[in-house]
């Protein structure tokens, strides 16, 4: 009975499967797909799913039929326990996955399903929440089953949660609609290298008595590309950043922004992700996207290791520095310079910045909070080139994928509870994709 409640306290919103004897923090989301928490063993099993139950569920309702999806990279098990069918897609806690990730895990999914009529697919992370999500998302978007990403996050939400918050991070929820464009317009994925021209954040966000003492870091993966300290006085409405040196960034980038204050311990602020193929000027739609001349992540990682020295830094991040850019504009004023919307722009509001949407009374970000990211085009950076070798397509199997972000120690994210809901929509009945 104490276990039982441990359970459900560890679960909060999620729901459980409680039929049969079983307990388990597991929901069909469709007749033929199954989120669920990590399978445990010894202590951990007391509070989450313990793995015996999970194979004795698995092999009384769906014996020979189903094939288990690890999105885990912190932990593992034995995959004789599920018959060695384990297919294995990992990803950091409370990040996206990468964008050549999910085509690769769909297809993996769609062949499975489309073998025998009874055939499941068992998807989990750790929570069985928000990695699981996304990716479930993704292949509802992958099928056709939803149009939208919006529309394909609501359903799981509902499906998975009893209050509709199922992928609640702004930047799992971003590659969800990422995906649902390329399969919607048909776009072949191509890594594309930007380099990065100036960060924006207005108003100044108050972390220490009506300021903040920022710094940010860009990561390309586990690379580390760029940190920098900025300088923010009281009088200060926003804070402008023209990066001084030519940094050039390909496919998933991380930037995320700390502060730094004279007394105390720092503190993440913000952290969000974005692929560089989806970043356009405002002048140009994304329907032009499939058109671009990309190079592959290897291609830039071979180009920065050959032109720029490196240095190890801890968690086995490599840092690198490059030159200070021969072709800074002078104008420093917010927006007002004259080639404004020709070059590709990022921008994000409050509650597309992971973290920063959990301030829901705008204690610390203003309501109308935003950050704006400039880029110019290889092209137009005339002590930079890149080699215009590409991808023709998502990459990748279903038994070996690489991981990325920072270490699971040094990740601090709480998976947000805090999204507005959607209360006028009916709740949905068991779909078989």
């Amino acid at each position: 009975m104490m276990a039982s409640k441990i359970k459900g306290l560890v679960s909060k919103k999620k729901r459980r499967y409680k039929e049969d004897g079983f307990d388990l923090d597991l929901t069909y989301i469709c007749n033929n797909i199954i989120a669920m928490g990590f399978p445990a063993e010894k202590l951990e099993g007391v509070y989450r799913n313990h793995i015996d139950d999970v194979v004795r569920f698995l092999d009384s309702k769906h014996d020979r039929h189903y094939k288990i999806y690890n999105l885990c990279t912190e932990r593992n098990y034995d995959p004789s326990r599920f018959h060695q069918r384990v297919a294995q897609y990992p990803f950091e806690d409370h990040n996206p996955p990468t964008l050549e990730l999910i085509k690769p895990f769909c297809d993996d999914v769609d062949s499975w399903l489309s073998q025998d009529k009874n055939h499941v697919a068992v998807i989990h992370c750790k929570a069985g929440k928000g990695r699981t999500g996304t990716m479930i998302c993704a292949y509802l978007l992958h099928k056709g089953i939803y149009a939208t990403a919006e529309d394909a996050l609501r359903f799981y939400g509902n499906a998975r949660t009893h209050n509709q918050k199922g992928v609640t991070i702004p930047s799992q929820r971003r590659y969800v609609d990422y995906y649902g464009e390329l399969v919607r317009n048909n776009l072949v994925y191509k890594p594309v290298t930007l380099i990065l021209k100036s960060i924006t954040m207005e108003p100044i966000p108050t972390f220490n008595g009506g300021t903040c003492s920022p710094y940010f870091i860009v990561y390309q993966l586990k690379t580390k590309l760029y940190s920098s300290n900025l300088e923010v006085k009281r009088c200060n409405k926003f804070l402008y950043f023209e990066f001084p040196e030519t940094v050039p960034v390909c496919g998933d980038i991380k930037i995320e922004f700390r502060n730094r204050p004279k007394f105390g311990k720092m503190e993440k602020m913000f952290v969000f992700w974005f692929n560089t193929f989806f970043i356009r000027p405002l002048s140009e739609s994304l329907q032009n996207a499939s058109q671009t001349n990309g190079c592959t992540a290897n291609s830039v990682c071979s180009y920065i290791n050959h032109n720029y020295p490196a240095k190890k830094v801890k968690d086995n991040i490599t840092s690198y520095h490059f030159p200070p850019s021969p072709h800074m504009e002078k104008n420093r004023s917010l927006h007002h310079h004259e080639d404004y919307g020709k070059f590709p722009v990022l921008t994000l509001y409050k509650n597309d910045l992971d973290k920063a949407t959990k301030d829901k009374t705008h204690k610390l970000f203003s309501k109308d909070f935003k950050v704006t990211v400039e880029f110019t085009n290889v092209n137009d950076s005339p002590n930079i080139s890149l080699g215009s070798e590409s991808k023709g397509s998502l990459q990748g199997h279903s038994d070996t994928a690489s991981s990325h972000g920072e270490t699971s120690s040094d990740n601090e994210m709480l998976e947000s509870e805090t999204d507005s809901d959607d209360d006028d929509w009916e709740g949905c009945e068991a779909t078989h994709v």
